[in-house]
């Protein structure tokens, strides 16, 4: 799985945190290709300082149907953790509907065949 960092992150969150969260993630569904997280800081007129989180996985299978989650939050962190949670439930609710994989056609997508 490649993870794609975009957007502004601040200081006290390296790159090591974002990318160890979103590794966790592939443990729940095997054919994600890439995960693009987005990281956006804003400012709320009565929220205050906001960070904005958009995780987009690319899977493999059903012709790279993307799935989306958004949260914002004051802080990236939780943000983050809750833009995961979301996705992890995405994620297990596509593998339960999609019942059966076509693995010819994943493997064929990653270059084993």
């Amino acid at each position: 799985m490649n993870i794609i960092i975009q957007g502004k992150k601040d200081q006290a969150t390296p790159d090591e945190y974002i990318e160890k969260k979103v590794e966790t993630l592939s443990r729940y569904c095997s054919t994600i290709k890439d995960m693009v997280v987005e990281v956006a800081h804003d400012h709320h007129h009565k929220k205050g300082n906001v960070v904005s989180v958009e995780l987009t996985a690319h899977l493999l299978c059903h012709g790279n149907l993307p799935l989306r989650t958004h949260e914002t939050a004051s802080d990236i962190g939780v943000a983050l953790d809750s833009a995961v949670g979301k996705m992890k439930q995405l994620l297990t609710d596509h593998k339960d509907k999609d019942g059966i994989i076509d693995r010819k056609a994943i493997r064929s997508a990653r270059g084993k065949e």
